[in-house]
């Protein structure tokens, strides 16, 4: 599976929308445009791991990014909720992915001498003892298949089995020709023509460190599709390294996904250059977009969804509670819908007898993509249209979710105000709802601005806040 286009929302005041190619995708950029924060963004976005395991400081200097998988799978990551949602119900999704840095330092263990280099070659070599092993066993079974097939066909089978490593093999020997070095893949070391004792992996040069490095990473996957990310590949390799990196990564393994950042146009002049894009390209002031159009695109397409929910609902269980229990986890599961199909849902509540309680509203709220729509959604409460608001009161959490749908500083601070005066609420800002904002301020007098009202609120700063406010200045 690929990644087909990214959207972050409110990056230093910018949004950034990027189409991917399925093979080859290069963003250049002057230094501190952004370049490496997308791709560590983008890359902890789509980890093959539990949410609670991921690093959601990465996510503090955005709103929210957003990322279309193929099979029109979108999943997006909210930077203050710390939450992770699909387009989908039930959104099952598998990336193989690994993003390499390359600078070279040194690890903090008990060997000074250890780099964080030598540490992933420690690694590596123990995955390329385990893929050979693999390697084996498939020729093994190779041999031991259809009787009726010739010995040419299964020693064809075994040569397409052994083809990946081949390449891998003669490419590396082809890199450190220069130097007269060659790889001992049983051995897992180098040796050098003249010279008797072999050169161990962590007596490479930097750069040799990490060509070897890339290169395993992609062997290791077994030309299975695979998301590559590299910031500045480029630091370390020699100029003819830089050249032919594209081209050697694609022959390992054809079905990976490159996503690169660089400096060093040498990356893809050779081939590549149609798959470079300038940041530039992809960038917009804030306040030009107000809705994410991948979440659009996505929406139309994924009509009927609603009607899925009522259905699904039937077959709900237990008491009233219980069912909207049930209700609320479901549509939870889903990234957006439209003003509309939140208020489809919440009449088939009313039809149903079921009276929806504030984590309703919260999600539904935080479903739609637009301020206007979720500010229309937020006054129902108050409004009493489907529920009493002396069961249900918006809380914090309903004003942080609707603070996230507003556009501007100024919009956002004019709803506060509205909301702390407004006697039936008794309802104020916390530092998560000065710290959606900070992520939305453009200016300095806004940043101000927001100093001044969480002063005068007598909000305290937390870790987060003051994160985004060291990016902002």
């Amino acid at each position: 599976m690929y990644i087909r286009k990214i959207e972050i929302k409110n990056l230093w005041g910018n949004n950034f929308s990027w189409e991917l190619n399925e093979d080859v995708n290069i963003l250049i950029g002057k230094n501190g445009s952004g370049k490496s924060t997308i791709l560590q963004i983008l890359n902890e976005a789509v980890l093959p791991i539990e949410d609670s395991k991921l690093n959601f400081r990465l996510f503090d200097p955005i709103d929210e990014i957003i990322i279309a998988l193929e099979n029109d799978i979108v999943i997006r990551v909210d930077s203050e909720s710390r939450s992770i949602t699909g387009n989908r119900e039930s959104t099952n999704y598998t990336l193989n992915t690994s993003f390499i840095n390359t600078f070279d330092v040194v690890e903090k263990s008990l060997d000074p001498t250890l780099t964080l280099l030598d540490y992933q070659l420690d690694q590596l070599k123990l995955e390329f003892v385990t893929y050979q092993r693999d390697l084996s066993n498939q020729v093994e079974e190779a041999f031991q298949g259809n009787d009726t097939e010739t010995r040419l066909h299964k020693l064809a089978k075994i040569e397409a089995i052994y083809e990946p490593k081949k390449i891998f093999i003669d490419i590396i020997n082809e890199l450190f020709s220069h130097t007269d070095k060659k790889f001992d893949e049983k051995e897992f070391h180098f040796i050098k023509t003249g010279i008797q004792t072999p050169i161990l992996p962590k007596n490479l040069s930097s750069g040799e460190k990490q060509i070897l490095i890339i290169l395993l990473k992609i062997l290791l996957q077994d030309r299975k599709e695979y998301i590559l990310s590299m910031d500045e590949p480029e630091i370390s390799l020699h100029i003819d390294w830089q050249r032919s990196l594209i081209k050697h990564i694609r022959q390992i393994n054809p079905n990976c996904q490159i996503i690169i950042t660089t400096h060093s146009p040498t990356i893809f002049y050779q081939g590549w250059i149609e798959k470079a894009t300038r940041i530039e390209e992809i960038q917009s002031p804030v306040n030009l977009v107000t809705e994410n159009t991948t979440i659009i695109e996505k929406t139309i397409q994924s009509e009927g969804r609603v009607q899925k929910i009522k259905s699904d609902f039937r077959n709900f269980s237990g008491s009233g509670f219980a069912k909207l229990y049930q209700f609320n986890r479901q549509i939870n599961a889903y990234t957006s819908f439209t003003k509309d199909e939140c208020l489809e849902l919440l009449n088939f509540l009313q039809e149903n007898q079921i009276y929806p309680d504030v984590i309703t509203f919260i999600t539904i709220i935080s479903k739609l993509n637009n301020y206007p729509d979720a500010k229309y959604i937020f006054d129902l409460i108050e409004a009493e249209t489907y529920t009493k608001l002396s069961h249900v009161k918006p809380n914090d959490i309903t004003l942080n979710t609707l603070i996230k749908k507003v556009k501007k500083v100024e919009e956002g601070l004019e709803l506060i105000q509205n909301i702390s005066n407004n006697e039936n609420l008794q309802l104020y800002p916390d530092i998560i709802t000065f710290s959606t904002l900070l992520g939305k301020a453009e200016k300095t007098d806004e940043i101000n601005l927001l100093e001044e009202m969480r002063e005068y609120y007598k909000v305290k700063p937390n870790d987060i806040y003051l994160n985004k406010l060291k990016f902002k200045k």
